[in-house]
Order: structure tokens, then C-alpha cells, then sequence
């Protein structure tokens, strides 16, 4: 019964990590089973990540560029002449 038990508890382990797996972006690929593990460790939550030798850090999800060109744009006066970036 002991057997049994650590058996299935091993299985539910192992499905979800799998499951997890479809969760997670690494390097713009679909995370491995080693992957998925090692940011399970850290409790990291799903979304896009990078992994090098420098550790790991959540990619943001826009682009800096594109938030610079919907920013409004920088404007001022000189004698009352409205001057804009």
C-alpha cells in the first residue's frame, strides 16, 4: 500500500510539472523539464523568462521601443511659441 501511495503522489508530481511546463518562456522556447524545475524552486510565476549564467530575470512584456513611441511628446514654450519634440 506504502508503494502504491508514493507512486501515485510521484506521478501527480511529475504531471505537473509537465503541465507547468506550458506555462513557461525561456530564451523564447518552451521551457524543459530542468527549466520548469529550476524556476519552480525559486516560486517564480509564469510568463516569459531569460536564464544565462548571470541567473534568471522575467522579461517585461513590451517592448521599450514601442513605449517610447506612444509616449506623448516633450513640449515647451519659448516666447509663446509651442515647441514639441
Amino acid at each position: 500500500m506504502n508503494k502504491f501511495l508514493v507512486l501515485a503522489v510521484a506521478g501527480l508530481v511529475a504531471l505537473s510539472s509537465v503541465t507547468k511546463a506550458q506555462a513557461y518562456t525561456v530564451n523564447g522556447h518552451a521551457a524543459s523539464k530542468a527549466e520548469v524545475q529550476f524556476l519552480a524552486s525559486y516560486n517564480a510565476p509564469d510568463g516569459r523568462w531569460m536564464v544565462d549564467g548571470f541567473g534568471m530575470s522575467q522579461v517585461s512584456d513590451e517592448h521599450p521601443a514601442a513605449a517610447v513611441l506612444t509616449s506623448t511628446p516633450k513640449c515647451w514654450y519659448v516666447l509663446d511659441v509651442k515647441l514639441c519634440d
